[in-house]
């Protein structure tokens, strides 16, 4: 072929062999595509080409490519078969699946070495190991990884056949993990650049690849994330979720009761959203005794969705209680004597997620009562004060008792642990985890995972509530105190029980201890935020700061 001069086109379409319209300041077909238009070269140099492609292999790399095949999961001293088996593989299951952890393992095993979710599963795993180590930098060891993760991913967003396969879009989940952690250790606000590009690729995706099993789990996890942060942002549901709630290609992924919980939840955060766009816009205007009453109506309506949601859910997904002395070692300190246990830690959160969605509408509802007694006061008659008076009374009820079940679970998920977490915790005979009732061998009393001869199970049991526990459990307790400090939540701590939300406290600072959220690992004006001497106010503001990295993470 009779060779006519270089192109003119842009060095995006040159890459991909493809005529390029020229256009400015990006070309037409860039556009179309969202793809990165890279601009057009002007000037040209004569190149000449070394092969230095060496200089791009780790050490790691290398070793990589002198081993015939994958290292088998039983390997103790790697961090990926680490994190697949304490985070990802136990503990968890398809019942109570939220989409992202559970179809992981099958999908990683089917990629490449060196695929973007390849990379970014390895990213995470080597962030989460080199904490268990007691890594003076922690997390940060794992930048590197992260970064060789970034570059693969954008090459994989480029390239139209990895763009349109799923387990891309599971690599951007991983990505956005990744960077929650990561957020959480630096008391800030993740990005959601992760997030966004997974929800841009699942328009990509063949129509027959993620219309299937893994499609539907993938749309799952991300209403279950687009849910939980827009609670937690205080904002409405992105339009495009509406698309994944109900759709027909979610039927390929059976319903389960974490699902049905998204579902409601979605009109939990559009109230929410609703409710502080009519007070901040509309200030007390527009507000009127029969619109605060239908307010709280509505708020009613929604909370008893989710109301018959806990009547709905199996059985053995009830809580069931253990009795201290008994049941329990002493030694694992509790609320009132009470601990509260669970099949798995998994199910265990999606029940503090439910508590907490319902403490959600009845702070709405306690604010309109509030506002209902300043703003009319004078005009109220007999009846409706009195009316107003008992509302308020079954609001800190329902509190309370909403407040006392986060706290029984506290047990479940910590045990006995107060020190920093180390590898060995998993052998280490002492750290005892109260366990589920049917897990009890038969003839003995004890529930404790102490008793090793109570067989594998307990195993399956004891590792990821020691891996996950603190994680699971570090959300709603921040939660609490977050809801306790802002708003109207001086009311409602006020209709807690004496020294229950200093024993809160107390747990919240136990479990940043043991996740090495520590003051060294920060820079001065963080380092306050654990200034002992400040008391509670040091407390809540890092209960604030942890929250603002658990956006886009699972839970309450």
């Amino acid at each position: 072929m009779v060779n006519r001069g270089r192109s003119k086109g842009c060095v995006t379409c040159k890459q991909r062999r493809v005529k390029c319209d020229e256009a400015k300041p990006e070309c037409w077909h860039c556009r179309r595509l969202g793809l990165h238009c890279e601009g057009y070269q002007t000037k040209y140099t004569n190149l000449k080409f070394r092969d230095q492609t060496h200089k791009f292999f780790t050490s790691a790399d290398q070793d990589r490519a002198c081993v015939p095949s994958p290292q088998p999961l039983a390997e103790p001293d790697t961090s990926v078969p680490f994190f697949l088996k304490y985070y990802v593989g136990m503990g968890r299951n398809l019942e109570s699946a939220r989409g992202l952890f559970e179809i992981l393992i099958p999908v990683y095993c089917s990629e490449r070495q060196g695929s973007p979710l390849s990379l970014a599963i390895s990213a995470v795993a080597s962030g989460i190991l080199s904490l268990w180590r007691r890594s003076v930098r922690g997390f940060q060891l794992s930048r590197k990884a992260y970064t060789e993760a970034i570059a693969c991913m954008r090459n994989a967003v480029n390239d139209r056949v990895q763009r349109r396969n799923p387990a891309t879009v599971l690599a951007a989940l991983v990505l956005q993990h990744y960077e929650s952690v990561a957020a959480v250790y630096d008391l800030r606000s993740p990005s959601r650049v992760h997030h966004n590009g997974a929800v841009s690729l699942l328009q990509f995706a063949e129509a027959d690849r993620m219309n299937g099993t893994n499609g539907a789990y993938i749309r799952r996890f991300m209403l279950h994330t687009e849910v939980s942060s827009a609670m937690r942002q205080k904002r409405p549901v992105q339009s495009i979720a509406y698309s994944w709630v109900g759709g027909k290609r979610l039927m390929a992924a059976p319903e389960n009761p974490s699902s049905v919980l998204d579902v409601i939840g979605v009109s939990v955060a559009e109230f929410q959203a609703n409710y502080i766009r009519l007070v901040n816009q509309d200030g007390t205007m527009l507000l009127s005794w029969q619109v605060l009453e239908d307010w709280r109506a509505e708020a009613k309506r929604i909370d008893r969705e989710l109301l018959d949601w806990a009547q709905n859910v199996p059985d053995h997904w009830q809580p069931r209680n253990l009795t201290p002395g008994q049941d329990i070692d002493e030694s694992i300190p509790t609320y009132r004597s009470v601990c509260e246990v669970y099949p798995s830690c998994q199910i265990a959160n999606i029940w503090n997620l439910w508590r907490f969605q319902r403490l959600l509408l009845l702070k709405i509802t306690v604010d309109c009562l509030q506002k209902t007694i300043h703003m009319f006061q004078v005009e109220l008659t007999k009846e409706q004060a009195s009316a107003v008076v008992d509302n308020i009374c079954e609001c800190q009820e329902t509190l309370q008792r909403l407040v006392d079940s986060v706290c029984y679970s506290v047990p479940f998920f910590l045990g006995n642990r107060t020190r920093q977490s180390t590898i060995t915790d998993f052998t280490d005979s002492e750290i005892l985890i109260p366990s589920y009732p049917l897990q009890a061998p038969e003839g003995k009393k004890s529930l404790n995972t102490k008793d090793h001869d109570a067989g594998r199970c307990r195993d399956d049991h004891r590792y990821p509530i020691i891996a996950q526990g603190p994680w699971h459990i570090m959300s709603p307790l921040s939660h609490l105190l977050t809801l306790f400090s802002e708003g109207n939540g001086q009311l409602l701590a006020s209709f807690l029980r004496p020294g229950q939300q200093a024993w809160i406290r107390a747990q919240f600072q136990r479990v940043t201890t043991l996740l090495h959220l520590s003051p060294k690992d920060h820079g001065e004006d963080q380092q306050a935020l654990f200034d002992a001497s400040a008391g509670n106010i040091n407390t809540d503001n890092l209960a604030r700061g942890v929250r603002k990295g658990l956006i886009f993470m699972s839970g309450p």
